[in-house]
């Protein structure tokens, strides 16, 4: 590359390749109409929310907490590659044009997706006429002017090393955050308002003051990013193959007493299980989604909303799960093991019947303690019985006859 900002330009336009690639295969039919269906839906128990909420409600508690989480999270998306270590160290002092231009896309994405959770909660602004303290248009604008600030402090962080912890600098901003957002909306004197203001400005001006003439810190902005490319591709690699990918693979000592209970000479089994409790992907994401939807079949008023949303998180877990097979489609000991290849569709069968089950059983289970009826924890676990059985002897029967499409 002739100067910085064509290598810039060039790194920008590979990350966007790259995100177009694979984004087509992660927003496929399928989970288009999951979005739709969970959009619909949570703007229905939303709009039924607003309307039982209690006046007593601590929202300006959870706005200040949930928007000071936010704009303190996100870092500079830098576009560094491994070799860069090396290659780019030597250009250091004619970088800053580079990591500007890092710096504002960073904020445009970041503030894109601010701008949608600000659109989710004007309407419990409204309710409780937190107007009537600061109008939406002016705290949309503060709230934008925050994200600007801690990213700003990201930027610094590039090139700031062994001054402040991450801990103590994540911490200290995020309290200082709170503390700013929760004056401005609830009736508290300026003055409180006015500390915030100083003693944030002032941290800013210290990190800043810490920063200059100091070098880069390369091992971790390219541990970053590659990092955060490596999450991009492991979440890819559910809906497609990705060849890039490296998997981490966790020991798991704790499983040991469940895999050497699994008497069973059908190879595909007993590593299909292995693999899904060692992978770094899926154990942890499936603990995730059974967190989330059961989260969510809680907070959902009606036996039929609760099921229909389990539904919908028992059909997401199947089409996520249904991608460990794609990872020993070219894999040579697989190809060489003494069984034939229907043993692979049976594997994941039951696998997916497992894991189906213990979601059924702890989503019938929280219709069981909401409701507080036998009769809400027997129609969900049918349902959800019946669901499951339906979706792996139909659909997924027919995926699995067209591995190349898993």
């Amino acid at each position: 590359m002739s100067t910085i900002k064509e290598l810039w330009l060039a790194r920008y336009r590979s990350f966007i390749k790259e995100m177009s690639r694979y984004g087509r295969y992660i927003f496929n039919d399928h989970i288009k109409f999951v979005i739709v269906f969970a959009f619909g839906g949570g703007a229905y128990y939303y709009q039924q929310l607003l309307k039982t909420i209690s006046p007593d409600f601590p929202i300006i508690l959870l706005i200040s907490f949930l928007f000071g989480l936010i704009v303190i999270s996100g870092q500079v998306m830098t576009f560094f590659r491994g070799p860069d270590l090396h290659y780019l160290l030597p250009l250091e002092k004619k970088m800053k044009g580079y990591f500007i231009r890092s710096f504002f896309i960073s904020y445009v994405v970041q503030a894109y997706l601010l701008l949608m959770l600000l659109g989710v909660i004007y309407p419990l602004y409204k309710k409780f006429l937190l107007g009537e303290t600061t109008s939406f248009l002016v705290f949309m604008v503060i709230i934008f002017l925050l994200k600007g600030y801690h990213l700003f402090i990201s930027y610094l962080h590039l090139s700031n090393k062994g001054m402040i912890s991450r801990t103590f600098d994540y911490c200290f901003r995020f309290i200082f955050t709170f503390f700013f957002i929760y004056c401005l909306l609830s009736k508290m004197n300026s003055f409180f308002l006015l500390i915030s203001i100083v003693i944030l400005a002032g941290y800013a001006l210290l990190i800043q003051i810490s920063s200059e003439n100091k070098r880069v810190q390369w091992d971790r902005n390219v541990k970053l990013d590659t990092s955060r490319l490596a999450t991009f591709y492991r979440f890819a690699n559910l809906f497609t193959d990705v060849p890039s990918i490296q998997q981490q693979v966790k020991r798991r000592k704790w499983a040991d007493s469940i895999i050497n209970k699994i008497k069973t000479k059908n190879a595909a089994n007993y590593l299909l299980v292995r693999t899904f409790i060692r992978n770094g992907n899926y154990l942890s994401m499936f603990l995730r989604q059974v967190f989330v939807g059961g989260f969510v079949v809680y907070l959902v008023p009606t036996l039929i909303g609760k099921v229909l949303v389990g539904i919908l998180f028992l059909y997401v877990i199947s089409i996520q799960n249904m991608s460990i097979l794609k990872q020993y489609n070219y894999h040579l000991l697989w190809k060489i093991y003494p069984y034939a290849n229907e043993e692979n569709k049976k594997s994941i069968s039951i696998l997916l019947y497992i894991l189906l089950l213990i979601c059924s059983l702890v989503f019938s289970m929280i219709c069981l303690i909401k409701g507080l009826s036998i009769l809400n924890f027997i129609i969900a676990i049918v349902v959800y019985t019946l669901f499951s059985l339906w979706f792996i002897k139909i659909y997924v029967q027919k995926r699995l006859s067209q591995p190349q499409k898993l």
